[in-house]
């Protein structure tokens, strides 16, 4: 990884923590919760905010940019559920609103939650696993929330709530939701009672979210009736990827080319992830060409 890769990360952490001798109202974490984050020491966050590099391990850099999303080779760009989805969440965080999304895959539902996290305060994102366990989850939400995740699964739930309870306008989005497994899943009206009044919610995934509830309610299964209840029994619906979206990606990323950008569009068939690999396919292409 070369310095300036090394910088780009560095100036991010700055920007989320700040250099640890300034107030942490202004920024999004203080060092300690960045640590928390990142799973790393406060002493690493320190020493690659302020340049002391030697003792840093490559494995840590890429550590510390996967788990901040940082890629530098890709831009967003304002596609019509971007802009739709950002206003949402605005109105959710501000309201204290409970919200469900399920839409197909590939229509940028997660990519939008991402980059809410990542530029807005108080805004706790988790990216569900199938293999989660009760516990994983549960550690899952504390690091998301910059707190140290140890101890027994009540322990750090008590610990994740009370500290929800004392930020202004928290905002909890779990994506994937769909792919937790009952245990975790049903925890989520426990969660949802402890801090209802104190956090919006956003919980979303793929159309088997909705099937799932729906189902879980019409069979009566513990806990599915009162979670519909919750989501106003209804979910949002997006916008399926037009021509528009995939030309505002290209541009945004340097492919200018409407011949291109036409049959980028052509083959995706309204999935994102494609256009995202065609146009990175297309620039290595014509980079061999040159």
């Amino acid at each position: 990884m070369t310095n300036n890769h090394k910088t780009i990360i560095a100036k991010e952490m700055f920007r989320l923590a700040g250099d640890g001798r300034k107030s942490k109202g202004i920024f999004k974490y203080s060092q300690v919760e960045l640590a928390n984050r990142l799973g790393i020491s406060n002493a690493s966050v320190s020493n690659m905010i302020a340049g002391k590099w030697a003792s840093i391990s490559e494995a840590m850099w890429r550590k510390v940019e996967n788990t901040l999303r940082i890629d530098i080779e890709w831009n967003t760009a304002e596609t019509a559920n971007f802009v739709a989805l950002t206003e949402l969440l605005e109105t959710a965080q501000a309201d204290q609103l409970t919200v469900g999304i399920s839409y197909d895959a590939g229509v940028g539902k997660s990519h939008s939650y991402k980059e809410y996290e990542r530029y807005k305060k108080n805004v706790i994102y988790v990216e569900c696993k199938k293999y989660w366990t009760v516990k994983t989850y549960v550690k899952s939400l504390l690091n998301a929330a910059g707190l140290k995740a140890e101890g027994t699964t009540e322990g750090m739930l008590i610990e994740f709530t009370e500290h929800v309870m004392g930020l202004e306008d928290p905002i909890i989005i779990i994506d994937q939701m769909d792919k937790l497994r009952e245990g975790a899943f049903d925890l989520f009206m426990d969660i949802w009672n402890d801090l209802f009044r104190c956090s919006a919610f956003v919980v979303s995934g793929v159309p088997a979210l909705k099937k799932r509830i729906l189902r879980g309610a019409k069979n009566d299964k513990i806990g599915y009736r009162e979670l519909h209840s919750r989501l106003h029994k209804s979910f949002l619906e997006l916008n399926t990827i037009d021509l528009d979206d995939v030309r505002a990606v290209c541009i945004a990323n340097g492919l200018t080319d409407e011949e291109e950008i036409l049959l980028i569009n052509n083959r995706c068939e309204g999935d994102l992830r494609v256009v995202r690999k065609d146009i990175k396919k297309y620039f290595i292409l014509n980079k061999k060409a040159a």
